[in-house]
């Protein structure tokens, strides 16, 4: 295919919002880093399977991981690991190196028919808690048709919960053009302060040195 090539794997009993689907993003290379960060553990768990944990803690219905360098190994680890029941859709960008943007709009082609609205999520941002992704989604139940974003640096930011009505532009993305172009040309945003989203990691001893 060429956006991308999906492997689906099902768990049953998640009482998560079926209208709320969320891409987790961790296609990159980490090149600064010198290793795929999305492997790198915090607190016993892999950043990667943490960033879906909390989706489906906060209430998606269903998760798609967005993978692209050593998609494979991520893949075992997201079957191993402890996520929580639900229906993970993990998706390879075959061409992941075009940024950050492709991603995106290849994890948003492959939502359920049926979702009001995606979470989307990055796998970089370890001192977030499902509780901060709770804000979002019940800020989004309150008014569906806004776009709800996290908001830190003085500018809203990734994670952020797009309506249907956002998914043409969304898949219309490409190269580095994330969430963030939508974000700042939208006058329908609600920002959620959220100090904690903007902390991410670019190496190793940064990682070290969060709180643990």
């Amino acid at each position: 295919m060429e956006w991308c090539e999906a492997l689906v794997y099902r768990r049953t009993g998640h009482s998560g919002h079926r209208g709320l689907c969320a891409v987790v993003l961790a296609a990159g290379a980490s090149r600064r880093y010198g290793s795929p960060k999305q492997l790198a553990r915090y607190r016993g768990e892999a950043l990667v399977a943490r960033s879906v944990r909390l989706a489906y803690e906060a209430g998606a219905g269903t998760v798609c991981v967005v993978l692209g360098y050593r998609s494979e190994a991520i893949r075992r680890v997201l079957q191993q690991g402890r996520v929580p029941v639900g229906d993970t859709n993990t998706v390879r960008n075959p061409r992941w190196r075009d940024g950050m943007g492709r991603s995106l709009a290849c994890g948003v082609r492959t939502l359920d028919p049926r979702a009001r609205a995606v979470l989307v999520c990055l796998a970089d941002q370890p001192l977030l808690e499902a509780a901060d992704l709770a804000v979002l989604v019940r800020a989004w139940r309150g008014s569906p048709q806004c776009i709800v974003a996290s908001c830190y640096a003085g500018k809203p930011g990734v994670p952020a919960i797009f309506p249907r009505s956002h998914f043409a532009a969304l898949k219309a993305l490409s190269g580095d053009r994330g969430a963030r172009l939508l974000l700042a040309s939208s006058n329908n945003v609600f920002s959620v302060p959220m100090p904690r989203a903007a902390v991410d990691i670019d190496d190793p001893q940064e990682l070290r040195n969060l709180p643990s």
